[in-house]
């Protein structure tokens, strides 16, 4: 029994089998990626890490159950009767990786019914409804003899996955996928047996849940995704869905509780964001919970042992699972369990593991996944993944900003003697912000991890509150250094600009802002710090010249941060600054018409400069010795391309 989290780390009965713990690993990563040569390799990883991280069961992601109706992407087609395939193979490894570290392993069989992207050469989707879609996509409602067909399907894919080695499947009967198109009356408006009720729109869905019950026995695990709610307009809503639940629950083991629709995931909740609470369906969960007799799990934004423990001990759930979590840190139960819980990294749900809906072509995997906190995912060169340094050297990092604490702590943990030297009296660098942002509380608790880590590590020799100069570097005698020395903001010339605050300066006292703002620059950093400081009760207009807001941020975080600051400020696009004053701001539209803008305090947040010209002295100063230089001296970029240039360039010393 842990003595911290004791119920987080007590066994559970499911079905016929005992869980460990109450920590599964959500379904992530389509099962048919182990197929795909650029992908497999991250694949495995993935499954490798979240069971030797102590995850009671692990599920593989979306797989459909047939090639016609089923995919929603043009993945290669499985043939789920063929044991002596690519793709068996591929699964049966993913299932043995999973087992043989002590989990259960599942796979996620989907539908997505009239969710199906058009893709040549292939049927048009089916759904419980006929319709056109916007798209032009011709969706053919499902006769019973289709329904039946799909039922077939769901249990040959249940008895392939079964003899590749999984314990059980998750059937996915939410996100707007077909079992919940079915169930919802927003997109079940059907007239016969199959619609109207919800006991008649749950028929088809029971038979599905039934039939697989039925083929696979009764030690073969069986749990189902729901949405709580599909918190979009007219959609389905807790009361029903848990109403389904105590349908299902005599053919199921665990009831999974998520949230929204896939085609809608920010706003509607499925894949939260940072405006979203931790935890935030688990109302929904409890709600299930006090409805059925079996384990229920809820997803979503939970990233701390003491939350999931919490949750736990309140009754609003029996399992926790984690997605992202574990993407941030596979080791999320491991680290708890043993009292090593200030060490792991938290999601911070900034969507870079998640780009959205897959609506296109992926021209660079190596840019379109990662995962801002943990370098290694999604890294896609195994070579150097897998490489060994031939010995220990000493290493000289220059700069305690987030690049440099991360090339430091790689270093150390590859053996190398380090010594990090940082001119401020405090490490972190720019993320010192995230300490006081509204929004940034899990940023600021990386960048707290990233400072014990280095702290706690008794190869690295730390200096702080001392500026390096190039003629210091020889006295360090290093066989490699690694240039982490920054950005800094960039000072438009606009007269009257020393009458303006620096966007990041807002943080050091924001009593000195006044009631009513002005933003100059509508990207990224000046939309989270308007947002921040609408947060505090000032009434923010962000002013940016280009013809929309944030273009620099991930589409999906986007999404929620444009969302967020339609409640709370303004912002004017296609416009630039001319002047400053100390009553407000001039600007001129596209035809050079110009207003002015009142405020009480201007503040600007133009971009930042790569320190460049400090980096180059001190690159020159270093003689026959590998140098790296990082982070944003090379470019100012985001948290994401700091990280992984230190982890790379720590890597890269052999």
């Amino acid at each position: 029994m842990n003595n911290k989290y004791p119920n987080l780390f007590s066994s559970l009965k499911v079905g016929t089998h005992t869980y460990k713990n109450r920590i599964i690993a959500a379904p992530i990563y389509c099962g048919t990626f182990g197929t795909l040569p650029f992908l497999s390799d991250v694949f495995y990883q993935a499954f490798e890490g979240r069971s030797a991280g102590g995850c009671a069961q692990v599920t593989v992601g979306e797989t459909p159950v047939d090639f016609e109706y089923a995919n929603r992407e043009p993945f290669p087609p499985i043939d789920y009767t063929d044991f002596k395939s690519a793709s068996f193979k591929s699964l049966e490894k993913a299932a043995n990786i999973i087992k043989g570290n002590g989990a259960f392993a599942l796979i996620e069989l989907s539908h997505c019914g009239e969710s199906k992207l058009i893709i040549p050469g292939l049927k048009n989707p089916i759904g419980p409804m006929e319709y056109t879609r916007e798209d032009g996509a011709e969706i053919k409602a499902m006769d019973e003899a289709l329904m039946q067909s799909v039922i077939d399907n769901f249990i040959t894919c249940a008895k392939y996955m079964k003899k590749a080695g999984f314990d059980g499947v998750m059937i996915h009967a939410g996100h707007g996928w077909l079992l919940h198109q079915f169930l919802s009356a927003r997109t079940n408006k059907r007239k016969d047996a199959f619609g109207g009720s919800l006991e008649n729109r749950a028929k088809f869905p029971i038979q599905v849940i039934k039939g697989v019950r039925d083929a696979m026995g009764e030690d073969f695990i069986i749990e189902i995704r729901v949405s709580g709610d599909e918190c979009i307009e007219n959609g389905m809503g807790i009361e029903e869905t848990a109403e389904f639940c105590k349908m299902i629950q005599k053919y199921a083991d665990i009831v999974h509780v998520s949230i929204g629709v896939y085609r809608d995931p920010i706003l509607s909740g499925e894949f939260s964001s940072i405006f979203h609470p931790h935890g935030l369906n688990a109302e929904m969960s409890e709600y299930i919970k006090k409805a059925v007799s079996i384990p229920v799990t809820v997803v979503g934004g939970i990233n701390s042992p003491e939350l999931a423990e919490k949750l736990i001990a309140e009754g609003k759930c029996d399992i926790v699972a984690l997605a992202r979590q574990l993407t941030a840190d596979p080791y999320f139960a491991k680290k708890a369990e043993s009292g090593n819980e200030k060490d792991i990294a938290p999601c911070i749900r900034c969507y870079k593991c998640f780009p959205g809906p897959l609506e296109g072509v992926i021209d660079d995997l190596n840019t379109l996944f990662g995962c801002t906190v943990n370098p290694e995912a999604f890294y896609f060169d195994q070579k150097v993944l897998s490489s060994k340094p031939k010995g220990s050297r000493n290493v000289l990092v220059i700069g305690g900003g987030i690049a440099g604490l991360e090339a430091a702590i790689v270093a150390a943990d590859r053996g190398h003697k380090v010594t990090l030297v940082e001119k401020s009296d405090s490490l972190g660098g720019l993320l010192k912000f995230a300490d006081t942002d509204s929004y940034k509380g899990d940023l600021g608790e990386f960048k707290d991890i990233m400072i014990r880590r280095v702290k706690q590590r008794k190869n690295i020799h730390l200096i702080t509150g001392k500026e390096l100069i190039p003629a210091d570097i020889s006295l360090f005698k290093a066989d490699a250094v690694i240039v982490a020395v920054g950005s800094t903001p960039v000072i438009p010339k606009i007269p009257g600009i020393e009458s303006a605050i620096k966007a990041l300066d807002v943080y050091d006292d924001i009593s000195k802002i006044g009631k009513k703002v002005i933003m100059i620059g509508g990207g990224l950093v000046g939309c989270e710090v308007g947002l921040h400081l609408a947060k505090n009760g000032r009434d923010v207009t962000i002013i940016e010249m280009l013809d929309q807001v944030a273009g620099d941020s991930y589409k999906m975080h986007r999404l929620g941060l444009i969302n967020e600051m339609d409640k709370i400020l303004k912002y004017k696009t296609g416009l630039r600054c001319t002047s400053i004053k100390s009553n407000g701001i001039t600007v001129a539209d596209k035809n050079n018409k110009e207003e002015f803008l009142s405020a009480d305090t201007i503040i600007y947040a133009v971009g930042m400069r790569a320190n460049k010209n400090e980096a180059e002295k001190l690159r020159s100063a270093v003689k026959d010795t590998e140098v790296y230089d990082i982070g944003d001296c090379v470019t100012p970029a985001k948290v994401y391309d700091a990280v992984r240039q230190g982890f790379i360039a720590a890597m890269s010393i052999l």
